[in-house]
């Protein structure tokens, strides 16, 4: 693959931005109740390890002309696993859980609220509600075949296998129940602002787990 850019790019490229604007949201909500000084210490080491966050530069001029494939796949991996450990170094400091869902919740609302007023809808029904989530809520590479989803009637299940988001959190001491809290919590929020009536649950199986997306 080359350097050029298509729509699935810049759709990649925009699941990478939410997450590491949701990391941005921790940092700043933890500065600002317990200490910046403290917060950007703890932090510090993950940012050299794993890059400084890419705010809102063009991606044209992240890749520089490099080949976008492995661009965009070392910058899931980067972000996710840099989400990762500053949950997991602020949580060892602070032990405050009430304030990672809070702004769990607080991201996933907003960015509904957005997507309805970027479609001019008041509410999406199933399907499109699910395009919705799909194209805010990050994954892996499309090739790497982590996740498909099955469509019932007012029902829609997202199966994923268990590495998707889950080898990223084993790297920190984030107990892997608590990544799928915060994850189906964001993912809950969201469907609920998208539609009122849209309700979502997250269930789990032997090497894999699901998301269920559903009409109530």
């Amino acid at each position: 693959m080359s350097a050029f850019l298509g729509p699935i790019h810049m759709w990649l490229y925009n699941q990478i931005q939410i997450v590491e604007a949701r990391e941005a949201k921790i940092v700043a909500k933890f500065s600002q109740k317990y200490s910046t000084e403290i917060v950007n210490d703890l932090i510090q080491p993950y940012r050299q390890q794993y890059g400084e966050l890419k705010a809102d530069k063009p991606l044209t001029e992240l890749i520089a002309g490099n080949d976008i494939h492995p661009w965009l796949e070392a910058a899931i991996s980067s972000a996710q696993s840099r989400e990762a450990a500053v949950v997991s170094v602020l949580l060892d400091k602070y032990n405050d859980q009430e304030l990672l869902f809070t702004i769990y919740e607080e991201q996933a609302k907003e960015l509904a609220q957005k997507a309805k007023k970027r479609d001019e809808v008041n509410e999406f029904d199933l399907n499109e509600a699910f395009e919705i989530i799909n194209e805010h809520f990050v994954e892996r590479m499309p090739c790497d075949r982590l996740s498909g989803a099955v469509k019932e009637e007012n029902k829609i299940i997202w199966k994923h296998q268990n590495q998707l988001h889950q080898e990223f959190w084993q790297q920190t001491e984030v107990e892997l129940e608590l990544m799928h809290q915060l994850y189906a919590k964001w993912l809950s929020v969201f469907a609920e602002n998208l539609n009122s009536a849209l309700v979502h649950k997250r269930e789990f199986g032997s090497n894999y787990y699901n998301d269920i997306f559903y009409v109530n």
